[in-house]
């Protein structure tokens, strides 16, 4: 890799890690990019981070002072804005972009029409932005934009990697595998999907449509102290079905299944998720191609999920209940799931750790930081049910008025630079 990266979304769960990774392989820039607007919309539904993560002044110190680099610059840039997007590309002239900048939970997209407007205005309008300046000011740069498995849906053949045949009164086409988001956020994966497909029909724009599983965990092999931890959400909104079992196993003492727990998908741990990424910037397409990865490493139902978590439980000391509740979204609770997934194993995509390992690590993580969920233990049982969509505007969880709009970079430094954290039930 040449140089430099640029990473929309460098302050997020995968944003982070990612770009420390990156850092501390490469003797490259790695420009970090965000408006610190996941840090307030957990805020406003009441919920923080299990982890204490650092403001973003704070590790940048951290990790120079940990790797001895200095090779992690921080932009703070409203992804909505096409100038502020503009003016950085214009300015690093990237060899990769990786687009991560989209708010990203499904039942958060769920609230109320203004969660839907936020979420379908940010998510799509940062992926154009992006794309339009790759195309005026790095024509040949790589796009690397994450999209989700939840955009397939759950469809009762096989999910391809890339294009299905089909026939029809005995002739054959070529056609995107349908898609059939269950949510507001993943129709924007969606619609991003579409609009760049024709950019790449049109430009040539060099992408990656990176179609991922759930991810877990804590850890990657860098983050070796607190100052560098990720965040680690854990609320029905936020969190990840492992990573709020395993708080639900030390807070609640009982695991919530939704429905009948035969809801089926593709996961991969954190260590995984970035390595994965890491081998697609290190293998691009060719010049000019759109290309679709299927990124995930093991197929589970929920329910095969919380087994796992109980029996790592007791190594533990915990002996937590399964609770089976109603499901709070909508979707199929038992269907045939398959994916193809074929391009990271060519490229030597390998697991770096079982899956019980990575749950043991996620309780060590839970248990050290087990006082600060204690206080927002209601947060884990669901506040959202899809269908009762239909408020412009939720009492309970009310939008951020000031992501309701573009931020300047100045805002973006007043609100959240100096200073972001916020403990919580600290004792």
């Amino acid at each position: 890799m040449k140089g430099p990266i640029i990473i929309f979304g460098a302050d997020g769960y995968i944003g982070w890690p990612l770009s420390i990774h990156l850092g501390v392989k490469y003797d490259i820039p790695i420009i970090m990019v965000d408006n610190f607007s996941t840090r307030a919309l957990v805020k406003s539904v009441k919920s923080d981070s299990l982890t204490p993560i650092k403001s973003m002044s704070e590790r940048l110190i951290a990790y120079k002072e940990t790797f001895g680099k200095d090779n992690l610059i921080f932009e703070p840039i409203d992804a909505r804005d096409p100038e502020q997007v503009d003016h950085l590309i214009s300015k690093y002239k990237p060899e990769a972009v990786v687009h991560l900048a989209q708010q990203r939970s499904a039942p958060f997209s769920m609230i109320d029409q203004e969660h839907v407007l936020y979420t379908e205005i940010n998510n799509v309008i940062s992926n154009i932005n992006i794309m339009f300046s790759l195309i005026r000011h790095s024509p040949g740069a790589h796009l690397l934009k994450m999209g989700s498995m939840g955009e397939y849906g759950t469809p009762n053949i096989e999910i391809t990697e890339g294009d299905i045949e089909i026939e029809y009164k005995n002739r054959k086409t070529k056609v995107m595998f349908p898609r059939f988001g269950q949510s507001y956020y993943h129709l924007t994966k969606i619609f991003d999907t579409y609009n760049l497909l024709l950019t790449n029909k049109l430009h040539g724009i060099k992408a990656t449509d990176v179609m991922q599983g759930v991810v877990y965990g804590t850890k990657i092999d860098e983050i070796v102290n607190e100052s560098l931890e990720t965040r680690f959400d854990f609320d029905s909104n936020w969190g990840t079905v492992i990573n709020k079992y395993v708080v639900q196993a030390v807070i609640l003492n009982e695991l919530l299944i939704y429905g009948k727990g035969k809801q089926t998908r593709g996961f991969l741990s954190l260590y995984d998720s970035i390595n994965a990424l890491t081998l697609l910037l290190e293998n691009p397409p060719k010049e000019g191609e759109y290309r679709v990865v299927n990124q995930l490493d093991e197929i589970y139902n929920t329910l095969e999920l919380a087994n796992k978590v109980l029996e790592i439980a007791n190594e533990f000391g915990f002996k937590p209940n399964v609770k089976y509740i109603d499901n709070p979204r909508v979707e199929a609770e038992e269907h045939y799931y398959s994916v193809e997934h074929k391009i990271l194993p060519s490229l030597g995509f390998s697991r770096k750790k079982d899956i019980k390992d990575v749950i043991r690590e996620i309780f060590e993580t839970v248990i050290q930081y087990k006082h600060r969920a204690m206080s927002l233990k209601e947060l884990i049982y669901p506040t959202v049910k899809w269908r009762n969509l239909k408020h412009m505007r939720s009492d309970l969880f009310p939008m951020p008025e000031e992501y309701m709009r573009v931020l300047s970079k100045n805002e973006i430094m007043k609100y959240f630079g100096p200073v972001i954290e916020e403990r919580i039930g600290e004792n």
